[in-house]
């Protein structure tokens, strides 16, 4: 498998998101692309990537091939990313070679671990309200609301999304309608869920490799985030709800 990204922080950026999360990963290839799916070790957050073939300025892989390494060692191999690097992944019989092209020319072996493809349950879920908005937006109100409690309670009413957090001093809330331009699109009925803050804020570090997130919650459902990549890829996250 062998893959060049022209824009290697949107890339970095991916890995470092899903090492919020887990601490290894693995990247299954197939001609339409590459998928990097898994589960938290708490089992609350279920996280699937696809970038197709597409997305990626050169791109090789058999019908299918599986990579498992460390996610701390790919984040610190692209810890020092700048702005116009390219990056290629080449994976080999014992060790992944990640390149960083642009001033000069960084290479790195990572060792590649003994893994299976995961096993992810199939979800299927009608969920009650969905709504679009920039990805800067949905980043700004966890900024704004990350530190005033470990609780995000989401409320749908009338098409507007209201993000509310109480904390130990009062509760705190944003919100987002069509009307006011923060939200793109509103879609579905009334809807209420209560999620893991740091759940929530770790995915809005997406905001460098995605423009547009949907966000789609029903009452005791989990959240899904579907943040939008280019090309038709996308990042999917969800997020299991937490007992009111």
């Amino acid at each position: 498998m062998k893959f060049k990204v022209i824009d290697a922080n949107s890339m970095a950026t991916i890995f470092r998101t899903i090492g919020e999360f887990m601490p290894e990963i693995t990247l299954i290839g197939t001609k339409e692309g590459v998928r990097l799916s898994g589960v938290d070790p708490a089992r609350v957050a279920l996280i699937d990537i696809f970038i197709p073939q597409a997305y990626f300025h050169e791109y090789e892989s058999a019908e299918k091939e599986t990579v498992t390494v460390k996610l701390e060692e790919i984040i610190a191999s692209l810890k020092n990313v700048k702005k116009n690097d390219s990056l290629t992944f080449q994976s080999g019989e014992d060790r992944l070679m990640i390149t960083l092209d642009g001033d000069f020319e960084r290479t790195f072996y990572l060792p590649i671990l003994m893994g299976e493809e995961p096993s992810l349950p199939s979800i299927k879920l009608e969920f009650a309200f969905k709504a679009k908005m920039l990805t800067s937006t949905f980043s700004n109100v966890m900024q704004i609301l990350g530190d005033l409690g470990d609780a995000l309670t989401l409320s749908a009413e009338g098409g507007k999304l209201t993000f509310m957090v109480e904390g130990d001093v009062g509760s705190s809330k944003v919100e987002l309608s069509e009307e006011s331009g923060t939200l793109l699109e509103a879609t579905g009925a009334d809807a209420k869920g209560t999620y893991g803050m740091d759940y929530l804020v770790k995915t809005a570090k997406m905001r460098n490799s995605s423009d547009i997130v949907e966000l789609m919650f029903g009452s005791q459902l989990p959240i899904k985030l579907r943040f939008e990549l280019p090309q038709e890829g996308y990042g999917d996250f969800y997020i299991a709800p937490r007992a009111e």
